[in-house]
């Protein structure tokens, strides 16, 4: 068991049954979702564009780190590493992961998604436990989606800590 999970869970469950909320204890509360699941948006609309210029700086940076922690990823999980964290038979190139990367960062965008990396620390986790193709990613999103759909309303009782 995760002991991060475990610190989550119990501080959310002593935090419900002995009424912390109440003693002054500042909690999450109600997490406010939208009545769509997942809204497109037009990142070339008016509204947008007005923060092109303060974003770009921004948008720069982001693309650099995403760059070079997908070349590290693709070099270090493919064929030829000898430390044994690598995906068997699994040729991994540093253009394919990039254009993946811009595929799906454009199509993130119409949903105001964050920007994505290539996923290094997944990715590693993915091939330590024994995970041989894309599938298990896809089992991950999956868990991931219904973790947010049905799961999220149980954070109400998270406590929040204001000085971090």
């Amino acid at each position: 068991m995760p002991d991060r999970f475990l610190i989550v869970t119990l501080s959310a469950v002593f935090c419900w049954k002995f009424g912390w909320d109440q003693r002054g204890v500042e909690v999450l509360g109600d997490i406010k979702t939208g009545s769509r699941l997942f809204p497109a948006h037009s990142p070339f609309g008016a509204i947008h564009l007005k923060y092109t210029s303060d974003a770009f700086s921004t948008a720069f940076i982001i693309a650099l780190l995403g760059f070079f922690e997908s070349s590290v990823a693709a070099k270090s999980l493919g064929i030829g590493e000898t430390t044994g964290s690598s995906i068997p038979n699994m040729h991994l190139s540093a253009n394919r992961e990039l254009v993946a990367l811009g595929t799906a960062n454009v199509i993130g965008g119409i949903f105001m998604a964050l920007p994505a990396f290539g996923g290094y620390g997944r990715s590693k986790v993915n091939a330590s436990t024994g995970g041989k193709t894309p599938m298990s990613s896809i089992f991950l999103s999956l868990i991931t989606l219904f973790c947010i759909f049905f799961v999220t309303p149980y954070f109400h009782y998270l406590p929040v800590s204001s000085h971090i």
